[in-house]
C-alpha cells in the first residue's frame, strides 16, 4: 500500500484537532475532502482568539495600523475568482474554498486499493504525503497546543487562590495565636479581591492590638482598584492578549511550512520525472550502440566490416554505458530527494519505483496573464508572511499601549470591611462590631525612564516590523513578475525545443540512411546521434524547468499546493516527443534526399548495393586512412 491521498485530504481531520485540542498521530483512517476544500483557507478560518469559556470580560484587543499599497479586499477577492490564470490549460490555480468543512470527510480511504499501486506516481500523491506525514508539517501543527498552553498559562493570573496561616507565640511574655483562612482573586479591570476569617487568642502587645479579635473571630473582606495605572492595561492582561495572537498566529505559521515545504516537494517530483525521463533517452541511445554492436560483430566475421569499425563501436559503446550509469546516479539521487516527502502510512520515506515514474509530462501551456496590481493584492492577502507579521505587529502594539500606560501615575482605591463574632476579647470593649476603612494609595517615579524606555523601544520594533513588511511586498511583486515570465518564456523554450528534436531526429534519419549506404562513417554518425539525444534532453530540461516555474509561482501567489497539484494531474498529457515518442520521419511523395544530397530511390537503392563502398572508404570512394594504414601493416 502506498499513500494515495487526494485533493484536501486532511483538511476535517486538522479541523478536528484543532477543536479538540488534543495531539494526534495521524488523521482518522477513512478521512478524505475533494478539491472543493482548501485546507490552508480552512485553517485561517479555525484560528479562534481565546477558548470559549474563558472570555468573559475579555475586551476587543486594539487594532493594528498596518497599510498596504492598496486596500480592497471585495476586489481582491472577485479578481481572484476571475483571475485569467484559473483557464484552461492551468485550471484553478485560485481555488474558491468550500465552506462546508466536513462535507467530504469520509468518502474514500486514505491509502488506495493494491491495484492501484503500481500506477504512475501523480504530483497529488506527494503533496498528500506532505500534509499527513511530513515531519516539519506535524511539528508545526503543535503550534496549537503550545500557543493553547501558554493561554492557558497566562489566565492563571487570575486563578482564585486559597490562602491561610497559623501563627503561635507560646513562649514569652506575651503568650497569642491567630488562625486566618480566606480566599483571594485578581480582577480583569486591575483589581485585587479578598475574603476570609481569622481569629486571634492571647495577650497581645499594646501596639499589634489589631490582632487581637473577639472570641468567635473576625470577618473580613477587602478591595484594591487601581484608578490610573493598571486601569486600563496592565501586564497580566498583555500577557493573555499576546498568548491570544500567538494562538492565531498558529494557523499562518501551520500554512507557511505547507507552502514551503509542498514547493520543495514539488521541485523534487518533477527533477525525478525528468530524470527518470533522461534516464530513459540514454537507454535508447545505449540500445543503438548494442544493437550496432551486434551487427558489427557478424559483419567483422563474415569480412564485410573491418575490425577497426568494431573496436570503434565498442568504445562508444562503453561510453554510452558510462553515461547511462552516471544518469542513473541523478536519478537514483532525485528518487533519494523524494523519499523525502513521499511517506508511507507509518510515516517512513518510501522510495519511489521505477513502475510508477509517469510516461510524460502533462502539457504545457502559456496562461493568460492576469492584471498584475490584482495578482499582487491577491497574494499579499493569501500569504501566511503578511499574517504574521501583522500579528507580531499586534503584539508589539500591547507592549506600547502598556508603555503609555505605565507613564501615568500609581493610584489606588483601598475599601476593606470587617465585622467582629462573639463575647469581647478584652474587658476595655475596645474591637469595633463593624469597622469600614476607605481611602487612597499613589506613587510616581519622577524620571518614568522604564516606562519612556519601553516606548521608545516598542515603536523602533514597530518601525522595523514596517520595513520588513516593505520588503515582503517589494519581494512579492518581484517573484509575481519573475514567476510569469519564466512560465512564458519555458513554454516557448519546450517549443523551440521540440522544433529543434524534430529536425535533429530528420537530420539523424537520413545520416543512418548515408551510413547504410556506405557514406557516412561511423564516428560522425555517432556525432549526429549524441546530438538528437542531447536536443532530446534538452526538452526534458525545458519542461521540468516549466512546472517548476509554475510551483514557484503558485508558492509565491499562496495557493493550496494540495489543490494545485490535483488541477496539474488533471492536465491532459504532453504531445510532445520523448523516450518511446520519438518522432517518426514523414514519408514524402517525392524522393528524400539522403545526407550526400542523393535521391534515396528503389533504383539507386539497388544501384547502391550492386556498387556499395567497400567499408572503411569515404565519401569519394577512397580508403579512410586508417584503412589504409591496417592494409599496408598487412602488405
Amino acid at each position: 500500500m502506498i499513500l494515495r491521498q487526494l485533493p484536501s485530504a486532511f483538511t476535517a481531520a486538522w479541523l478536528a484537532l484543532c477543536a479538540s485540542q488534543t495531539v494526534a498521530e495521524q488523521p482518522p483512517s477513512g478521512l478524505r475532502a475533494t478539491a472543493q476544500t482548501t485546507p490552508i483557507e480552512a485553517l485561517r478560518a479555525s484560528d479562534g482568539l481565546i477558548e470559549e469559556g474563558d472570555s468573559a470580560g475579555l475586551p476587543d484587543a486594539p487594532q493594528s495600523a498596518i497599510a498596504f499599497p492598496v486596500n480592497r479586499q471585495a476586489e481582491v477577492r472577485a479578481n481572484s475568482e476571475s483571475n485569467p490564470l484559473v483557464s484552461v490549460p492551468v485550471e484553478a490555480l485560485d481555488v474558491e474554498p468550500d465552506n462546508d468543512l466536513t462535507t467530504h470527510a469520509a468518502e474514500v480511504p486514505i491509502a488506495v486499493d493494491a491495484s492501484d499501486a503500481n500506477g504512475p506516481l501523480k504530483l497529488a500523491d506527494v503533496i498528500a504525503s506532505v500534509y499527513h506525514a511530513y515531519p516539519e508539517v506535524a511539528s508545526s501543527k503543535l503550534e496549537y497546543q503550545i500557543a493553547n498552553g501558554q493561554l492557558k498559562s497566562a489566565y492563571g493570573w487570575y486563578d482564585t487562590k486559597v490562602k491561610g496561616y497559623t501563627l503561635n507565640e507560646p513562649t514569652g511574655y506575651y503568650e497569642n495565636y491567630r488562625h486566618g483562612i480566606g480566599v483571594a482573586r485578581q480582577t480583569w479591570w486591575g483589581g485585587y479581591l479578598s475574603a476570609g476569617y481569622r481569629i486571634g487568642r492571647g495577650e497581645f502587645q499594646p501596639w499589634y492590638k489589631e490582632r487581637e479579635t473577639d472570641k468567635a473571630g473576625e470577618l473580613k473582606a477587602s478591595w484594591q482598584q487601581a484608578l490610573l495605572q493598571g486601569r486600563a492595561i496592565d501586564p497580566q492582561r498583555v500577557e493573555v492578549f499576546q498568548a491570544s495572537v500567538s494562538r492565531k498566529a498558529a494557523a499562518p505559521q501551520v500554512q507557511q511550512i505547507i507552502i514551503e515545504t509542498s514547493r520543495d516537494a514539488a521541485l523534487a517530483y518533477w527533477k525525478w520525472v525528468a530524470e527518470g525521463t533522461v534516464l530513459k533517452a540514454q537507454r535508447e541511445l545505449l540500445e543503438l550502440a548494442q544493437k550496432r554492436n551486434e551487427q558489427f560483430v557478424v559483419g567483422v566475421r563474415a569480412g564485410k566490416f573491418p575490425e577497426i569499425d568494431l573496436i570503434l563501436n565498442q568504445q562508444l559503446l562503453a561510453e554510452r554505458q558510462a553515461k547511462v550509469l552516471e544518469v542513473r546516479r541523478k536519478y537514483q539521487a532525485a528518487a533519494f530527494k523524494l523519499s523525502l516527502f513521499l511517506r508511507d502510512e507509518m510515516g517512513k520515506p518510501m522510495m519511489p519505483e521505477d513502475t510508477w515514474l509517469p510516461e510524460e509530462f502533462p502539457v504545457t501551456e502559456v496562461p493568460a496573464r492576469p492584471d498584475f496590481e490584482s495578482s499582487v493584492m491577491a497574494s499579499i492577502e493569501r500569504r501566511p508572511e503578511f499574517q504574521l507579521l501583522r500579528l507580531k505587529r499586534q503584539q508589539l502594539q500591547y507592549d506600547y499601549q502598556l508603555a503609555c500606560n505605565q507613564t501615568l501615575p500609581q493610584v489606588d482605591l483601598i475599601a476593606e470591611a470587617s465585622q467582629d463574632m462573639g463575647a469581647d476579647a478584652s474587658s476595655k470593649d475596645d474591637k469595633d462590631e463593624f469597622l469600614v476603612i476607605l481611602g487612597l494609595q499613589g506613587e510616581l517615579p519622577i524620571q518614568r525612564r522604564k516606562a519612556r524606555g519601553k516606548i521608545q523601544q516598542t515603536t523602533a520594533k514597530m518601525a522595523q516590523l514596517d520595513q520588513k513588511i516593505r520588503l515582503q511586498t517589494d519581494k512579492v511583486v518581484t517573484d509575481l513578475r519573475t514567476g510569469f515570465a519564466s512560465l512564458e518564456l519555458y513554454a516557448q523554450v519546450v517549443e523551440q525545443s521540440d522544433l529543434s528534436l524534430r529536425a535533429a531526429f530528420d537530420t539523424l534519419d537520413r545520416y543512418r540512411f548515408a551510413f547504410t549506404k556506405g557514406k557516412v562513417d561511423l564516428l560522425y554518425l555517432n556525432l549526429i546521434e549524441t546530438k538528437a539525444y542531447e536536443t532530446e534532453i534538452k526538452l526534458i530540461q525545458a519542461q521540468q524547468q516549466w512546472f517548476s516555474a509554475l510551483a514557484e509561482l503558485q508558492a509565491t501567489m499562496g495557493l493550496d499546493p494540495l489543490a494545485q497539484a490535483t488541477t496539474v494531474d488533471a492536465m491532459p498529457p504532453s504531445d510532445h516527443p520523448g523516450p518511446g515518442n520519438l518522432p517518426v520521419p514523414e514519408q514524402d511523395d517525392e524522393p528524400a534526399e539522403d545526407a550526400s544530397g542523393t535521391n534515396r530511390t528503389s533504383s539507386d537503392a539497388e544501384q547502391n548495393r550492386s556498387a556499395k563502398p567497400q567499408a572503411g572508404e569515404t565519401l569519394s570512394g577512397e580508403k579512410q586512412p586508417s584503412e589504409r594504414r591496417l592494409n599496408q601493416a598487412a602488405e
